[in-house]
């Protein structure tokens, strides 16, 4: 999970939200009225929106966001942060909030998705993202990405694609230490399909940074390439899949790049 910068809320929503304040997300059958989701155009734009300023990766384990073809599902979803059903008194309409929407995978709980070999898995316990949050208010017990901090609070181990906590850089900044644990669990960041993404995209890094070492580059001037190829958005304004874990593993190259891209 990395720090979301949100761009304008999109217009359509806007103006929805203005004429219909109170306005479900999705139609039910014991209440009459337009929800935001009877408009197609109108969840399009707002999903446009949330996956150019997330890079086009999920808020949650930073895997890329696929369109489907042929068919297939996207991978890809608008996510409530705070449950759009669980709404007190005095408290806005989180259906339409556009601070409380996300952009996030499928979880690995969907046997249509594009990709399905490695982007479905028929075992329950290897969901994550918002497929284990579910409907629960997770507001003080995770964080939220779009209040991480602009340095990177994971770790990630390349032998397995397992993230942990860099608890001694949380506790130095003051942040809850047992909020990032409790972000990973979660969110099952530490399911066996994700672990297996993690880790092809670390030895794949592994293995070009000994290619470069091979050609006589230091293992600095190694990072430090890759760094400035990887660590940046595309074309198309997407940041490369895993980026916290890309991150890690580059270091002090990696910090440089992002502070002073080329």
């Amino acid at each position: 999970m990395k720090i979301i910068n949100k761009g304008a809320e999109p217009n359509r929503l806007g103006v929805f939200k203005a004429a219909q304040p109170d306005a479900l997300w999705e139609k039910t059958n014991d209440v009459i009225g337009n929800a935001f989701r009877c408009c197609s155009a109108r969840y399009q734009e707002t999903q446009q929106q949330l996956r150019t300023d997330q890079g086009n990766i999920c808020a949650y384990c930073e895997q890329d966001l696929l369109s489907g073809t042929n068919g297939a599902l996207d991978d890809c979803r608008i996510e409530h942060f705070h449950p759009k059903s669980k709404q007190e008194l005095g408290e806005p309409n989180w259906a339409l909030e556009w601070t409380n929407l996300l952009v996030v995978c499928c979880g690995g709980n969907q046997r249509n998705v594009v990709n399905p070999l490695q982007r479905f898995d028929p075992d329950p316990q290897n969901y994550s993202c918002d497929v284990t949050k579910g409907n629960k208010v997770l507001d003080a017990i995770i964080f939220n990405p779009l209040n991480l901090p602009h340095f990177n609070i994971w770790k990630f181990h390349r032998s397995t694609g397992l993230i942990s906590v860099n608890e001694d850089l949380c506790a130095s900044h003051g942040l809850d230490v047992e909020i990032a644990h409790q972000t990973i669990v979660e969110l099952n960041l530490n399911s066996a399909r994700l672990m297996r993404a993690r880790k092809s995209i670390l030895n794949s890094l592994n293995d070009q940074i000994t290619q470069s070492l091979s050609r006589g580059q230091t293992i600095e001037q190694a990072r430090s390439f890759l760094a400035a190829s990887v660590l940046r958005r595309n074309r198309a304004g997407d940041w490369p899949s895993f980026f916290s874990a890309i991150r890690f593993y580059l270091g002090l190259q990696a910090e440089e790049i992002l502070v002073h891209p080329l």
